[in-house]
């Protein structure tokens, strides 16, 4: 049952309450923004040529490749894929994978409206947009590119997943392993590119921040799977968590559907959470 609050639980809120309200005070996120906009903008202009250059080899294969491969690691596919890994029994994946998830689109998202800077102009680039969720992706902005991060996070933790629960693996399946994970990842920024979505800087940020967010949450996974099934105060303190991330959100210079792409996948989180402890008592 849920008890007394820890000490670091008290900790953690208050410290991202002070950021809020020190934010708010100072107005952080335009000052960061006043710093970042202007050189990632610049950037997003000079790559011009490369994405130009690019598309001067587009083709209907290259076209349907790169939209379904763009498809296969958006948000929707995630959200009807991480069900069946619960659904065959596979709950701590399922919970980690989740959580991730949810942290990617998070910290993607909040990097992506302080610093606002554009994606790609069409009509010099032109610019795919297949499904309903790459228009609505195409509203966001550029910087860093939520597919890439995305696509490093969950494909390099699936992949540490599948090499720890299988030891017995030779060096030649580990390396093989590891090229299909390098070779997909550069296939999506690769693809975002060409379909005009981003430009080189956005790859680049994406892949640097994905690293970055993978190599953490690797060293925190363990904890997190602990402290979730352990039924000590998660409820509650999961809540509150979600409820200040979502006051803790920047504001764009325009509006963007980012934050509610966040706030939705914040309640799956939490959902997750609330029912984790009594998962692991039916499938351990």
């Amino acid at each position: 049952m849920e008890s007394m609050i820890p000490t670091w639980q008290v900790s953690f809120l208050c410290g991202i309450l002070t950021w809020i309200v020190l934010s708010s005070m100072f107005n952080l996120t335009r000052m960061i923004r006043s710093l970042t906009q202007p050189w990632v903008s610049s950037c997003v202009a000079s790559g011009l040529p490369v994405i130009l250059q690019i598309q001067k080899y587009q083709h209907t294969v290259l076209d349907a490749l790169f939209v379904g491969l763009s498809s296969v690691v958006s948000v929707p596919f995630y959200t009807g894929f991480l069900p069946l890994l619960f659904w065959s029994g596979h709950g701590k994946l399922a919970r980690q994978m989740t959580f991730l998830m949810a942290f990617c689109d998070y910290t993607g998202n909040c990097i992506k409206d302080v610093v606002s800077a554009p994606r790609p102009k069409s009509p010099l680039v032109r610019t795919l947009t297949v499904t309903k969720d790459e228009k609505e992706n195409a509203m966001e902005y550029g910087f860093p590119s939520s597919h890439t991060l995305n696509t490093v996070c969950l494909s390099g933790y699936l992949l540490h997943y599948v090499l720890s629960y299988n030891e017995s693996s030779d060096a030649s399946f580990q390396l093989a392993a590891f090229a299909c994970v390098c070779l997909f990842i550069g296939l999506i920024g690769f693809g975002r590119i060409y379909l005009g979505m981003h430009s080189v800087v956005d790859i680049v940020g994406g892949l640097v921040l994905g690293l970055a967010i993978l190599e953490f949450w690797l060293c925190i996974h363990e904890h997190v799977d602990s402290f979730v099934i352990s039924d000590q105060n998660v409820t509650s303190f999961w809540v509150a968590l979600s409820i200040l991330f979502l006051f803790a959100y920047p504001t764009p210079e325009l509006p963007t559907p980012s934050f509610e792409f966040h706030t939705a996948f914040t309640g799956v989180a939490l959902g997750i959470v609330r029912l984790s402890f009594f998962y692991t008592l039916l499938v351990p």
